[in-house]
Protein backbone atom coordinates (compact mmCIF):
# COMPACT_ATOMS: atom_id res chain seq x y z
CA UNK A 1 0.00 0.00 0.00
CA UNK A 2 1.32 2.97 -0.96
CA UNK A 3 1.01 5.89 2.05
CA UNK A 4 2.43 9.28 0.22
CA UNK A 5 3.32 10.47 -2.84
CA UNK A 6 5.97 12.53 -3.44
CA UNK A 7 6.88 14.88 -6.76
CA UNK A 8 10.63 15.79 -7.97
CA UNK A 9 12.58 16.77 -10.92
CA UNK A 10 14.95 14.98 -12.37
CA UNK A 11 17.07 17.29 -14.21
CA UNK A 12 19.89 15.04 -15.55
CA UNK A 13 21.11 11.32 -15.33
CA UNK A 14 24.32 9.38 -16.61
CA UNK A 15 25.97 5.81 -17.10
CA UNK A 16 29.55 5.15 -17.12
CA UNK A 17 30.48 1.59 -17.71
CA UNK A 18 34.30 1.49 -19.08
CA UNK A 19 33.97 -1.91 -20.50
CA UNK A 20 31.16 -1.07 -22.31
CA UNK A 21 27.57 -3.39 -21.82
CA UNK A 22 25.37 -5.66 -24.13
CA UNK A 23 22.22 -7.51 -23.06
CA UNK A 24 19.35 -7.90 -25.50
CA UNK A 25 18.75 -4.26 -26.90
CA UNK A 26 20.19 -3.19 -24.14
CA UNK A 27 23.60 -1.30 -24.80
CA UNK A 28 26.29 0.91 -23.32
CA UNK A 29 28.95 1.85 -24.71
CA UNK A 30 32.60 2.13 -23.38
CA UNK A 31 33.51 4.90 -22.04
CA UNK A 32 37.42 5.15 -20.47
CA UNK A 33 37.13 7.78 -17.42
CA UNK A 34 39.75 9.84 -17.66
CA UNK A 35 42.56 9.93 -15.21
CA UNK A 36 41.84 12.52 -11.72
CA UNK A 37 45.07 14.02 -10.43
CA UNK A 38 46.27 12.86 -7.18
CA UNK A 39 44.56 9.09 -7.39
CA UNK A 40 46.43 5.89 -8.08
CA UNK A 41 45.50 2.37 -8.55
CA UNK A 42 41.81 2.36 -8.65
CA UNK A 43 39.16 3.70 -10.95
CA UNK A 44 36.80 4.44 -7.56
CA UNK A 45 37.59 8.03 -7.98
CA UNK A 46 38.17 8.60 -11.83
CA UNK A 47 34.58 6.87 -12.24
CA UNK A 48 33.11 9.25 -10.23
CA UNK A 49 34.35 11.95 -11.74
CA UNK A 50 33.76 10.73 -14.89
CA UNK A 51 30.05 9.98 -14.35
CA UNK A 52 29.75 13.08 -12.63
CA UNK A 53 31.01 15.62 -15.72
CA UNK A 54 28.79 13.56 -17.67
CA UNK A 55 25.57 14.03 -16.03
CA UNK A 56 26.02 17.64 -15.04
CA UNK A 57 27.59 18.42 -18.84
CA UNK A 58 24.11 19.95 -19.99
CA UNK A 59 23.40 21.56 -16.59
CA UNK A 60 26.62 23.32 -16.18
CA UNK A 61 27.82 23.53 -18.90
CA UNK A 62 31.01 22.44 -17.29
CA UNK A 63 31.38 25.69 -15.15
CA UNK A 64 30.44 26.00 -11.22
CA UNK A 65 26.96 25.74 -10.15
CA UNK A 66 27.39 29.44 -8.79
CA UNK A 67 25.13 30.87 -6.19
CA UNK A 68 22.95 27.30 -6.45
CA UNK A 69 26.22 25.55 -5.12
CA UNK A 70 25.58 26.59 -1.48
CA UNK A 71 22.05 24.51 -2.09
CA UNK A 72 23.51 21.47 -3.68
CA UNK A 73 24.12 18.27 -1.88
CA UNK A 74 25.94 15.20 -2.78
CA UNK A 75 25.38 11.61 -1.83
CA UNK A 76 27.35 8.71 -2.55
CA UNK A 77 25.48 5.47 -2.38
CA UNK A 78 27.72 2.23 -2.42
CA UNK A 79 27.54 -1.62 -1.56
CA UNK A 80 31.15 -2.13 -0.77
CA UNK A 81 33.35 1.63 -1.52
CA UNK A 82 36.96 1.46 -3.26
CA UNK A 83 37.92 -2.36 -3.02
CA UNK A 84 41.18 -1.71 -5.32
CA UNK A 85 42.35 0.87 -2.64
CA UNK A 86 41.71 -0.95 0.68
CA UNK A 87 42.62 -4.56 -0.89
CA UNK A 88 45.53 -2.87 -2.39
CA UNK A 89 46.83 -1.38 0.97
CA UNK A 90 45.80 -4.19 2.96
CA UNK A 91 48.44 -6.32 1.32
CA UNK A 92 51.16 -3.79 1.24
CA UNK A 93 50.37 -3.14 4.87
CA UNK A 94 50.63 -7.45 5.67
CA UNK A 95 53.85 -7.81 3.23
CA UNK A 96 55.40 -5.75 5.05
CA UNK A 97 56.05 -2.81 2.19
CA UNK A 98 55.64 1.13 2.40
CA UNK A 99 52.82 2.02 0.52
CA UNK A 100 51.88 5.23 -1.55
CA UNK A 101 50.41 7.66 1.27
CA UNK A 102 48.07 8.29 -1.88
CA UNK A 103 46.17 5.33 -1.18
CA UNK A 104 45.31 6.19 2.24
CA UNK A 105 44.36 10.51 1.06
CA UNK A 106 41.89 8.54 -1.46
CA UNK A 107 40.94 5.07 0.61
CA UNK A 108 38.18 7.90 2.45
CA UNK A 109 35.37 8.44 -0.51
CA UNK A 110 34.64 12.07 0.68
CA UNK A 111 38.12 12.64 -0.84
CA UNK A 112 37.03 12.22 -4.30
CA UNK A 113 33.69 14.53 -3.57
CA UNK A 114 35.48 17.48 -2.26
CA UNK A 115 36.84 17.27 -5.95
CA UNK A 116 33.55 17.53 -7.28
CA UNK A 117 32.82 20.17 -4.90
CA UNK A 118 35.67 22.16 -5.83
CA UNK A 119 35.06 21.57 -9.52
CA UNK A 120 30.89 22.44 -9.25
CA UNK A 121 31.09 25.12 -6.47
CA UNK A 122 29.37 22.84 -4.34
CA UNK A 123 29.22 23.43 -0.62
CA UNK A 124 25.64 21.59 0.76
CA UNK A 125 25.73 18.84 2.71
CA UNK A 126 28.21 15.91 1.62
CA UNK A 127 26.90 12.19 2.42
CA UNK A 128 28.41 8.84 1.54
CA UNK A 129 26.53 5.40 2.45
CA UNK A 130 27.29 1.91 2.41
CA UNK A 131 23.71 -0.01 1.46
CA UNK A 132 23.37 -3.89 1.73
CA UNK A 133 19.52 -3.57 1.17
CA UNK A 134 17.82 -1.51 -1.27
CA UNK A 135 20.02 0.53 -2.50
CA UNK A 136 17.90 2.30 -5.00
CA UNK A 137 14.93 2.75 -2.53
CA UNK A 138 17.32 3.78 -0.01
CA UNK A 139 19.30 6.18 -1.69
CA UNK A 140 16.52 7.85 -2.94
CA UNK A 141 15.07 8.10 0.43
CA UNK A 142 17.92 10.30 1.67
CA UNK A 143 18.27 12.04 -0.90
CA UNK A 144 14.49 13.38 -0.17
CA UNK A 145 15.37 13.72 2.85
CA UNK A 146 18.04 16.09 2.22
CA UNK A 147 15.81 18.17 -0.33
CA UNK A 148 12.65 18.30 2.47
CA UNK A 149 15.75 19.63 4.82
CA UNK A 150 16.27 22.51 2.78
CA UNK A 151 18.35 21.86 -0.66
CA UNK A 152 17.11 22.79 -3.80
CA UNK A 153 19.41 19.73 -5.56
CA UNK A 154 21.17 17.39 -4.66
CA UNK A 155 23.67 15.09 -6.99
CA UNK A 156 22.79 11.16 -6.41
CA UNK A 157 25.56 8.91 -7.19
CA UNK A 158 25.98 5.40 -7.14
CA UNK A 159 29.22 3.58 -7.76
CA UNK A 160 30.74 0.24 -7.17
CA UNK A 161 33.83 -1.91 -8.83
CA UNK A 162 33.56 -5.68 -9.86
CA UNK A 163 34.31 -7.07 -7.07
CA UNK A 164 36.92 -10.25 -6.42
CA UNK A 165 37.15 -13.16 -3.98
CA UNK A 166 39.29 -11.69 -1.47
CA UNK A 167 37.14 -8.85 -0.26
CA UNK A 168 33.81 -11.00 -0.39
CA UNK A 169 35.35 -13.00 1.58
CA UNK A 170 35.71 -10.11 4.11
CA UNK A 171 32.66 -8.92 3.95
CA UNK A 172 31.15 -12.46 4.40
CA UNK A 173 32.65 -12.59 7.85
CA UNK A 174 31.23 -9.35 8.91
CA UNK A 175 27.87 -10.57 7.75
CA UNK A 176 25.62 -13.53 8.80
CA UNK A 177 24.39 -14.08 5.58
CA UNK A 178 27.52 -15.31 3.60
CA UNK A 179 29.27 -14.23 0.27
CA UNK A 180 26.76 -11.02 -1.17
CA UNK A 181 25.11 -12.07 -4.01
CA UNK A 182 24.23 -8.25 -4.78
CA UNK A 183 27.75 -8.12 -6.37
CA UNK A 184 28.82 -5.73 -9.13
CA UNK A 185 30.57 -7.50 -11.59
CA UNK A 186 32.04 -4.66 -13.89
CA UNK A 187 32.83 -1.10 -12.75
CA UNK A 188 29.75 1.30 -12.79
CA UNK A 189 28.71 4.51 -12.07
CA UNK A 190 25.48 6.12 -12.15
CA UNK A 191 24.15 10.03 -11.39
CA UNK A 192 21.07 11.97 -10.94
CA UNK A 193 20.80 15.53 -10.37
CA UNK A 194 17.18 16.04 -8.26
CA UNK A 195 15.76 18.84 -7.96
CA UNK A 196 12.31 20.43 -5.57
CA UNK A 197 9.73 20.43 -7.98
CA UNK A 198 6.60 22.28 -8.15
CA UNK A 199 3.15 19.59 -8.49
CA UNK A 200 2.30 18.61 -11.87
CA UNK A 201 -1.30 17.37 -11.75
CA UNK A 202 -2.26 15.05 -14.69
CA UNK A 203 0.68 13.47 -15.35
CA UNK A 204 1.00 9.52 -15.97
CA UNK A 205 4.20 8.24 -15.17
CA UNK A 206 6.06 5.51 -16.45
CA UNK A 207 6.59 2.80 -13.64
CA UNK A 208 9.82 1.52 -12.95
CA UNK A 209 9.68 -1.58 -11.48
CA UNK A 210 11.13 -3.81 -8.74
CA UNK A 211 14.53 -5.56 -10.24
CA UNK A 212 13.80 -8.96 -11.48
CA UNK A 213 15.35 -8.57 -14.96
CA UNK A 214 18.32 -11.39 -15.75
CA UNK A 215 19.83 -8.74 -17.92
CA UNK A 216 20.61 -6.03 -14.88
CA UNK A 217 22.26 -8.92 -12.81
CA UNK A 218 25.54 -7.64 -13.93
CA UNK A 219 24.93 -4.42 -11.91
CA UNK A 220 24.47 -6.44 -8.61
CA UNK A 221 23.42 -3.55 -6.22
CA UNK A 222 23.36 -1.10 -8.54
CA UNK A 223 21.36 -2.80 -10.52
CA UNK A 224 17.84 -0.48 -9.48
CA UNK A 225 19.81 2.22 -9.82
CA UNK A 226 20.65 1.67 -13.50
CA UNK A 227 17.24 0.28 -14.54
CA UNK A 228 15.84 4.15 -13.06
CA UNK A 229 18.56 5.28 -15.59
CA UNK A 230 17.05 3.25 -18.89
CA UNK A 231 13.19 3.58 -17.76
CA UNK A 232 14.09 7.39 -17.64
CA UNK A 233 16.36 7.71 -21.19
CA UNK A 234 13.56 5.67 -22.61
CA UNK A 235 11.08 8.18 -21.48
CA UNK A 236 12.89 10.54 -22.79
CA UNK A 237 13.11 9.42 -26.12
CA UNK A 238 9.31 9.25 -26.30
CA UNK A 239 7.46 12.20 -27.47
CA UNK A 240 5.34 12.41 -24.37
CA UNK A 241 8.15 12.05 -22.04
CA UNK A 242 6.27 13.62 -18.43
CA UNK A 243 7.72 11.17 -15.21
CA UNK A 244 8.87 8.35 -13.91
CA UNK A 245 7.71 6.65 -10.67
CA UNK A 246 9.80 4.61 -8.00
CA UNK A 247 7.76 2.78 -4.87
CA UNK A 248 10.59 3.56 -1.86
CA UNK A 249 10.33 1.65 1.21
CA UNK A 250 11.65 2.86 4.75
CA UNK A 251 10.70 3.18 8.23
CA UNK A 252 8.06 5.58 7.31
CA UNK A 253 5.81 2.78 5.37
CA UNK A 254 5.62 2.26 1.51
CA UNK A 255 5.51 5.69 -0.56
CA UNK A 256 6.09 6.55 -4.38
CA UNK A 257 8.56 8.77 -6.18
CA UNK A 258 7.47 10.53 -8.89
CA UNK A 259 10.39 12.05 -10.99
CA UNK A 260 8.98 14.70 -13.62
CA UNK A 261 11.12 14.65 -16.75
CA UNK A 262 10.70 18.25 -16.99
CA UNK A 263 9.24 21.17 -15.60
CA UNK A 264 6.22 21.72 -14.44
Amino acid sequence: MIDTLTERLLVSEALVVPSGFTAGATTVEPAEPGRVPGFVESAFSPLIKAVVDRCLADVTGGETFGEEGARTGLVLATLFGDTVTADLGSKLLTSGRVANPLLFYQSVPTTILGVVARDYAITGPTTCVALRGDLRGEALDLVDMILDDGMDQVLLIGIDLATESRPLSAHAQLTDAGPHTDVVRVDTAVAFLIRRADSSPGTEPAAVAPVADQHLADFGSLAGLVQLYFTVRAERAAAAAGAVAVNVGSALGERELRLLLREP
